[in-house]
């Protein structure tokens, strides 16, 4: 199987272009997505997370306010670093499951750190979903107001060190029907790179 990461800055668009890749018959992974999993009520690493950050993280039905966490761990790199503790071994451990499960050829993997984290070392090839800083602000003000944006994303590499560290880049700027001739370009890109044939969608 081969490992993709699938990155790119906070409001790049990941998340669509990880949906598009289902179109290939490749397994689909959104690293955010399992994490929330892993935190889910009364889990141990819920209550390890509880423990550490106290109960003013948590909503009226006691589940972790996600939005809560991040302004204090985005404002206090130890505190961001003890949470990545908790939860990265076991997000691991899980991803690395569905990868030996799967009989599928490729496996796309999406999250926002990959790069930041190391993870991407793990992996055979990385991808970047590159978009202006504008754009970005647009597409995520519905999920973030601007004071969190920034946060976010001043906890994340700037968009030319991480063009350094990917293998391919896919541009955001134009909207969703540009989308996926880029990727399709990708899917080329493989084919010739690994004497392989995945199959592109007419």
């Amino acid at each position: 199987m081969l490992k993709i990461g699938l990155t790119g800055s906070i409001g790049s668009g990941k998340t669509t272009v990880l949906g598009l890749f289902k179109n290939y018959d490749f397994l689909t992974v959104n690293l955010d997505e399992e994490a929330n999993k892993i935190i889910k009520k009364n889990s141990s690493e819920y209550k390890k997370i509880v423990d550490f950050f106290g109960k003013n993280i948590l909503n009226s039905e006691y589940e972790i306010d996600r939005k809560v966490l991040a302004g204090i761990v985005f404002s206090d790199f130890l505190k961001k670093k003890a949470l990545e503790d908790i939860i990265y071994p076991p997000l691991r451990a899980n991803i690395n499951g569905m990868l030996k499960a799967s009989r599928r050829p490729v496996a796309v993997i999406e999250g926002a750190v990959i790069i930041e984290s190391g993870y991407y070392l793990e992996l055979d090839k990385t991808v970047l979903v590159a978009c202006d800083f504008s754009m970005r602000v647009k597409r995520a003000y519905k999920k973030f107001d601007f004071e969190d944006f920034i946060k976010r994303n001043k906890n994340q590499l700037n968009e030319k060190e991480k063009i350094k560290k990917s293998d391919f880049i896919i541009s955001n700027n134009y909207g969703f029907k540009f989308l996926i001739p880029q990727i399709n370009s990708f899917v080329h890109f493989l084919n010739k790179l690994y004497k392989i044939n995945f199959p592109v969608p007419e």
